[in-house]
């Protein structure tokens, strides 16, 4: 990648270098020096050539890119953060945008089908067969459907195992779960008593919420508020430090009226996203696009109020320039000072996670996932049936053959080292390998300068949090 100059929204002038992951800010002089358009002795000329003799403006270099390996996948496995269990396929909703509905593909049709408890029990003992002992270690149980709530008998049976097992291994554990919460007064007590971090679905106020209503098309938000409130109310110690929100934004909601409606009641601030575009059902698309509304879009249409209940942390651009500095920064070095030092620096293609390095998903019909987010049909990682199976070998073997494709893409795209792309979450997956691939996330050197600019001008507009994510988002 070639050393570039860029701007800001101010106007200042700024150098990037890939290889030595420096960013500068220069005087305009510079730029010109580069072009050979002032006097050689200038000051700005010999500045030019001394940073070329150190590296800057050399012959642009590709990216190291890596593939995973066996003993990669084995320890992810034994290191992994969370064991997610798909409780039950069904939903008391009838979410117009849900990602297992009219909208999307991919996913296994949904059958009112509840896990199966001893499949679920032997994925923790294999899971907890290779954990070591281990005070220190973190292990999380979260809770997915469906509405989960539905089938609540199977997650107090795998409570009550999994509080046996963290004794024998030591283990911290914790217990997460997603719902919509019309369920939930019938089972507070259990929550509040194995102090379980809910994150319940709310878009905002009723007009808002509109979109998640039950199978008779009644909007759920009066049940949905009656029993936040009942919580907040009965269990405020519980509430404050558990209970968070997710909503989902559209075409009847704005990041404004999420953030002032949740705020304002609940003195929260809730995780918002987009309808993804992942498995759309083609057929389907003239909804979704009249459904879908822009995250950024909604976000500066707020910040232009100027409002202080928007916090910057929370926005779109704020976790792009994390990415940015994440692996262009001097922090970079401090943490991975082995390989820099051996000149071993490699990169494995795309930022999909290694698989069951985050979590390890069961769904109900016994298939195991990395990820509750990607397609069940076609990237189950194994099975529960008679026992636990998982082929690392033919793990490793399919995903190294993705990212043989992605290397082409990968060593010339300026977005290598924090690219934030799923694989299995490209729009175009099915054509990887073949001449009509194109990753829609491909940044060249115009869109990449491009971002350098939005990016430099959020640093300069708010500096205090430029500050905040090198001390500490990095430095974790």
């Amino acid at each position: 990648m070639q050393t570039l100059f860029h701007t800001s929204e101010n106007e200042n002038s700024y150098i990037f270098d890939d290889q030595s992951r420096l960013s500068m800010l220069i005087h305009p002089e510079l730029i010109k020096a580069s072009e050979k358009s002032v006097d050689n002795e200038s000051y700005y000329s010999k500045k030019y050539e001394y940073l070329k003799k150190y590296g800057f403006f050399g012959t642009p270099k590709l990216a190291n890119i890596d593939i995973i390996s066996e003993s990669m996948v084995k320890e992810s496995i034994i290191q992994t953060k969370q064991i997610v269990f798909e409780v039950t396929d069904s939903c008391n909703l009838r979410c117009t945008y849900c990602a297992y509905g009219e909208l999307y593909e991919g996913f296994d049709t949904r059958n009112q089908k509840n896990i199966n408890v001893d499949y679920a029990i032997k994925l923790l003992k294999y899971v907890f067969g290779l954990k070591y002992k281990n005070k220190n270690n973190k292990l999380n149980i979260g809770f997915y459907g469906g509405e989960p709530l539905l089938n609540i008998k199977f997650i107090k049976q795998i409570v009550r195992l999994v509080n046996q097992y963290k004794q024998e291994k030591e283990l911290d554990v914790s217990y997460t779960m997603t719902t919509n919460a019309t369920l939930i007064h019938k089972c507070i007590p259990f929550l509040v008593e194995n102090k379980f971090r809910l994150l319940i679905s709310l878009d905002g106020n009723a007009k808002n919420h509109s979109y998640r209503s039950f199978s008779n098309n009644k909007n759920s938000f009066e049940k949905v508020i009656e029993n936040i409130d009942f919580i907040q109310n009965e269990y405020r110690e519980y509430f404050e430090q558990n209970v968070n929100f997710n909503a989902v934004l559209h075409n009847r909601n704005s990041v404004k009226e999420i953030y002032e409606f949740i705020y304002s009641r609940y003195h929260k601030i809730p995780r918002i996203s987009e309808l993804t575009f992942d498995g759309l059902n083609p057929s389907k698309k003239a909804i979704h696009d009249k459904i879908f509304h822009s995250k950024r879009k909604s976000e500066y249409e707020y910040q232009k109020e100027e409002s202080n209940l928007l916090p910057v942390v929370e926005l779109s651009i704020f976790q792009e320039l994390s990415d940015f500095l994440k692996y262009n920064s001097v922090n970079f070095y401090l943490s991975n000072i082995a390989d820099v030092w051996h000149g071993v620096e490699k990169y494995v293609p795309t930022s999909t996670c290694l698989p069951f390095q985050r979590k390890i998903l069961l769904t109900t019909r016994g298939k195991l996932l990395a990820c509750e987010k990607i397609s069940y049909n076609k990237f189950a990682l194994g099975e529960v049936g008679k026992e636990v199976k998982i082929d690392i070998s033919e793990i490793v073997n399919k995903y190294n053959l993705y990212y043989n494709y992605m290397i082409k893409h990968c060593q010339n795209c300026y977005e290598y080292r924090f690219c934030g792309v799923c694989l299995f979450r490209m729009k175009n997956f099915d054509k990887l390998g073949s001449e009509d691939f194109v990753c829609d996330r491909f940044q060249d050197y115009s869109d990449f300068k491009n971002k350098l600019y939005h990016l430099f001008s959020f640093i300069e507009k708010y500096p205090a949090n430029y500050s905040q994510i090198i001390e500490n988002t990095i430095l974790e």
